[in-house]
């Protein structure tokens, strides 16, 4: 049997897609996703596979799953313990997200790094933690613009 072609460069990914997580309580962390975080729902799926989808910009959608969702989900995917996951937020916004939080009674640790990028840590109902962080630079140290919040346009300078 002939070796298989393999193509002469790889394909790089282009950005993450999707994030998807299992959550005890479909309801309560819909409402810290939707009012606490401030994410849009995209789509709700139905009673035989609960699961809510938002919108977390760059065309990325976390999904939160119950174990009912995960059963027979593609690919077998039922993931594993996870460190964290982090949503960029406005630039220059971090104060405001800080105050807020705590002002709802979260626990919030904060940390600047030493390339000017800042970030909160919460745990959402499920004890996931989420960081929140007010991106100056990317993980290749190039500059990051300063994003537009949701709703507003950019005007070019």
């Amino acid at each position: 049997m002939p070796e298989p072609m393999l193509p002469s460069r790889h394909v790089r990914p282009v950005g993450l897609h999707e994030l998807v997580i299992e959550v005890a309580d479909l309801d309560t962390s819909t409402r810290f996703y939707e009012d606490v975080i401030g994410l849009r729902i995209v789509q709700r799926w139905g009673e035989d596979r609960p699961a809510v989808w938002f919108d977390m910009g760059d065309t990325t959608a976390l999904g939160l799953w119950t174990a009912k969702t995960a059963v027979g989900a593609l690919a077998n995917g039922r993931g594993g313990a996870h460190v964290h996951f982090a949503l960029r937020i406005p630039q220059g916004s971090i104060d405001a997200v800080q105050a807020r939080l705590e002002g709802l009674g979260y626990a919030v640790l904060r940390i600047k790094f030493d390339d000017g990028n800042r970030s909160v840590y919460i745990d959402d109902p499920d004890g996931n933690c989420l960081e929140l962080m007010d991106a100056v630079v990317d993980w290749a140290a190039r500059p990051i613009p300063p994003t537009p919040e949701p709703g507003t346009v950019a005007v070019a300078q």
